[in-house]
Parts: C-alpha cells; structure tokens; sequence
C-alpha cells in the first residue's frame, strides 16, 4: 500500500503552487481501479498515464561485511494534473532515506521536479540487441528524478542510485525475484466508494549487492530489498486518520515467508474494515507460489511501544504485536531505531517510516525472525487529501 492513500498530502504540499493547484483540481476521466484488471509484463513494470497518481518504492535491510547493517529507501512518485496529460507534462517526487542501526542516525532528502523541463520522468527504451541482458539507461525502463535512477530490465527492477551529499546508494537487484499480488487480481481495496482501490504488486524478496554511502563512509553490502508499485485514482475517505504498513521478510522453519499487512486508522480511533494484507510463500522446485489474502478479520495488531519526535512532537508506535491466527504466527515487530521521521516541506507533513526487527513464533511454537519495513502516517495530522472526488471517473 505504503504512501498510495495519501501520496498527494505527503508530497503536493512540497510541489510550487501552480502545481499544487493542477494536483487538487484533478478533473474527471481518470480511470479507476476495478475488478478484471488484465496485468501484462513488461509493460506494467512502467507508467500508467491515464491514473491519477502512481509510484515505485523500495525499502530494504542490508549488512556490511563487518556486521554493519543499514535500511534505505528510494521512492518515486508520478502526479497527473489531468487525465489528458503527457508523461512530461507530470509532476515527479522522490524520496531518499538511509538508516545507520550501530550508528543510531538517520538521513532523508525528498525532491518534486517537473517531467516538462525533462528533471525527471518515466521512459520507456526501445529493445536494442542486449535488450534484457544489460541493466541501465539503455535497458527497458528508467525512471528518474535528476541523479535518482531505477533501471528495469524486461523481468523485473536491476539497479538502484541515488546521492545527496555524503550520502549514496549504488545497488543491483535481482531482476527475476518473485512478484507477490495484493488483493484478488491485484486489486487492493481501500474502501466501500465504487473504485476507491488501487492496483497493486510487491516484490517483497529482492536480493541486492552494491555500496552504501552514510556520511562520507563506504560500505559494501548485501540484503533483500522490498519493492511496491502501485497506481490508482482514488484516495483516502474522509473518516480515515492514516494507516499503518508493514513489509516483513521472514524465516519460519527455515523457509521464507513474505507478510504485508496495512491498517487503516479512522479519525474516532476505530480500525477501518478495509484493513487487509497479504502472506506470499514463494515457489521452491516444483512447489507454486502461495499467495494468502487477509481481511482486517484475519490479523490482530496493537501497538505496545511509542516514541515522540523532538521536532514534530509528534507519537509514534514503533513496537507491534502481530497475530495472524490462520497462519498461526504471533510476531513482536520493533523499529531498529526509533527515530526514522520524514518530515516534508509543509507544515504537518510528517511520517515514519524505518527498519524494523522481527522475533516470534509460528505453527507448533517454531521460532520465527526477519526484517522489515513499518510505515506509519496521520499520527502528526489527520491526512487530508487535496484532489478532488474523480466522480465522472472510469
């Protein structure tokens, strides 16, 4: 799910006026998401002009050689001002954040770039004679935001890079990791509103090699990576507070186990109905994928630990207990560190969002562990989103 049901309070407050305004007026005629989507790879590893808003996210667990370990994340965001509008006339947002555990620091940076003055953009390249064996600018997608890059070959995501001062990544994927669908058919619905919903795949186990830059320091590293692309014209319901969304890459009984869950928060502190998540066993020889979709019925999560930011005062919950009674695990998900806030360029617009640890049990009691990513939003402001109702829409 992650910034999909606010991703226009997070970043239109940071985009200049006149595109702040293109963003809130969004007028009728963008599609909706709706049940029958007919999903096509390559294709829809890259943009979708004719939903309001879409992006590509990767958040990741990595370790040095030396037992230095590190999260990151690299987030693209496209903006449509209508539905009529070319890729380069869109609005382009990114996010970058390292987390240094040992360190205990944190840095971010966020940039909103206009795909007009060609700062930033999604692009589409011709299949040349090493199309699919070669990954970068010439292979077949890039998206960008100036020096921000995410290369594609035909298969999958291949290389991350980003920079902002003494702090950088550089990281290869693997381009063949397993995709993992949320929701029936892709589609993730977020409320009762007709195509109130998104659609939207992860790839939740990427293994990753490359450098890490943190504060004029290099460390190789390796790890897994979780990505999530997801597009949609439809937003948060005004009785929604914000949510909270985690990604855990986990081992139980020696097998990988994949769990996104999201909970929806509303503004009288109730838990929202449209809650779900999802559990992915991938295919191991001759075994398929298992992919489980869960309903807010099928998972207990309660908050047992907070933290209040010294900037924002802001108080977040960055210790969970998780239940998943038809998988039979009870998890305890805590932040590695606490203070993991991205904060953006309004007034209000706060979030958390970090690498987390995991420790419980499974079926029979057996030991479960991993790493993951929470994201945590509306605890510094209720969300409130500036487009319009895409009544009309289709």
């Amino acid at each position: 799910m992650k910034t999909f049901l606010a991703i226009l309070f997070i970043t239109v407050a940071t985009l200049p006026v006149a595109a702040q305004s293109a963003a809130a007026a969004v007028s009728p005629g963008f599609q909706l998401a709706l049940p029958g989507y007919q999903w096509n790879f390559p294709r829809d590893h890259g943009a979708h002009p004719h939903f309001a808003n879409e992006w590509w996210y990767w958040t990741g667990n990595l370790s040095g050689a030396h037992g230095q370990r590190f999260g990151f994340e690299l987030t693209f965001f496209r903006v449509s001002p209508n539905p009529d509008a070319p890729l380069d006339r869109d609005f382009y947002l990114a996010h970058f954040a390292l987390t240094d555990v040992a360190g205990n620091r944190f840095f971010f940076h966020e940039r909103s770039r206009r795909g007009a003055w060609g700062q930033a953009g999604v692009r589409m390249v011709a299949p040349g004679p090493n199309a699919g064996l070669q990954c970068g600018a010439h292979s077949g997608l890039r998206l960008w935001n100036e020096n921000w890059t995410a290369d594609f070959l035909s298969s999958g995501a291949c290389h991350l890079q980003a920079r902002w001062g003494d702090y950088a990544l550089d990281l290869q994927l693997d381009p063949h990791a397993a995709r993992m669908f949320n929701g029936p058919g892709g589609l993730s619905q977020k409320g009762p509103a007709h195509g109130q919903a998104s659609y939207y795949y992860s790839v939740p186990r990427a293994s990753v090699n490359g450098v890490i830059e943190f504060a004029g320091s290099n460390t190789q590293v390796t790890g897994a990576a979780w990505m999530d692309h997801e597009f949609a014209s439809n937003q948060l319901g005004t009785n929604q507070q914000g949510w909270d969304w985690m990604g855990l890459q986990l081992t139980e009984a020696g097998k990988p186990l994949d769990v996104m869950l999201f909970n929806l928060r509303d503004t009288n502190g109730s838990r929202d109905p449209y809650s779900s998540g999802t559990c992915f066993v991938e295919h191991s020889g001759r075994s398929p994928s298992i992919t489980t979709w869960l309903k807010a019925s099928d998972f207990k999560i309660s908050p047992f630990l907070w933290w209040r930011s010294p900037i924002t005062r802001a108080r977040y919950p960055v210790a969970w207990t998780v239940e998943i009674p038809r998988r039979g695990l009870k998890l305890q998900v805590r932040a590695a560190i606490d203070n993991q806030e991205l904060r953006g360029g309004g007034p209000g617009l706060a979030y958390w969002e970090g690498a987390v640890v995991v420790k419980g049990t499974g079926p029979g009691g057996a030991s479960v562990e991993g790493r993951g990513y929470l994201e945590l939003t509306g605890y510094a402001g209720q969300l409130r989103i500036t487009t319009a109702h895409p009544a009309g829409a289709h």
